[in-house]
């Protein structure tokens, strides 16, 4: 199930007063609250540091914020919040594929703590919370942008759209698009093969992709999400044209000293669904260290999945 990441650098609003953090903060725990009970994410909320270390205003703490709920009578918010698991540092208790790669990441506008939460939603399909407390906080997704030092040293820029969760009715969108991917993957990798078709009417896949999905059941849910912003990006494509499809999400070529190496080019080539063995050298990421690798033919405008699981050699 995802996990929920707290936005430090939103609830840091200086130019706000105690009414509206109070405001923010009381709408903000019933959207929580939602995406729980709807099972969307976890009971718990990942931090870089406590609520009293949480600086909401330079003389009020995000802790404060959460007592003045009780204050005021409400409850069933206070209650909810102080009750969520709390997981400090922020890669308490994660994957090691995760943490490998969230170690050589970092975002590139919030560089430092603050960016932090951004960079490990968009590497492990979180759910960013906060306050609305500026343009780009407020609305139901964002942008994370971060460079990646990759395996053969270089430094990689990346793009990722997550779910951002800042006002209660942010909650009903993100639990939509949550039960799309679900419905898509059916958390099954067989019903997600069999079910292609109907779920990403706009890709192909190669065959040896079925066997590919049987060791990611655990990572379903991630791998659905990327595989419907190819989709709509190859449906795009269609209607659109032009020479290549525009990605909804980060999808990069091999660099070309590795397409120079004959075996490291030749395990980036898979069954297709013609039945040849065709170069797949363009990739989006999921999880930690997962890719897929797709091509895509100008001349029919077809975009082709050959091969989802761990990163290739290098």
């Amino acid at each position: 199930m995802r996990e929920m990441v707290l936005n430090h650098a939103s609830v840091f609003a200086p130019e706000s007063d105690r009414e509206v953090v109070s405001a923010w903060l009381r709408d903000l725990a019933r959207g929580m609250a939602k995406l729980v009970q709807e099972r969307v994410v976890q009971s718990s909320i990942r931090m870089t540091r406590w609520y009293d270390g949480t600086p909401c205003l330079p003389d009020y703490s995000l802790w404060q914020a959460v007592d003045g709920l009780r204050v005021n009578g409400l409850r069933d918010e206070y209650l909810f919040l102080t009750k969520l698991s709390a997981k400090i540092p922020l890669l308490s208790e994660v994957g090691e594929d995760i943490e490998d790669r969230f170690l050589f990441c970092e975002e590139r506008r919030l560089p430092g703590r603050d960016g932090e939460p951004l960079v490990f939603c968009a590497i492990a399909d979180g759910v960013v919370v906060g306050f609305p407390s500026s343009p780009e906080w407020d609305r139901d997704r964002v942008v994370v942008d971060f460079s990646e030092l990759l395996p053969d040293e270089t430094i990689e820029p990346t793009s990722e759209e997550v779910d951002q969760l800042t006002r209660s009715a942010h909650a009903g969108v993100i639990c939509n698009r949550h039960r799309a991917r679900l419905h898509a993957s059916s958390d099954d990798p067989a019903s997600l093969w069999e079910n292609r078709g109907a779920a990403f009417p706009y890709l192909s896949f190669g065959p040896g992709v079925q066997d590919n999905l049987r060791g990611f059941a655990h990572l379903l849910p991630a791998i659905v999400g990327k595989l419907v912003d190819l989709d709509g990006s190859a449906r795009d494509w269609r209607e659109r044209g032009g020479p290549a499809p525009v990605w909804r999400t980060k999808v990069t070529p091999e660099s070309q000293p590795l397409m120079d190496n004959p075996k490291l080019r030749e395990a980036r080539r898979f069954p297709s669904n013609r039945g040849t063995r065709e170069l797949f050298e363009w990739h989006a990421r999921f999880g930690g260290n997962g890719r897929i690798h797709l091509r895509f033919d100008p001349r029919t405008r077809e975009v082709e999945i050959g091969y989802i699981g761990r990163h290739l050699p290098l």
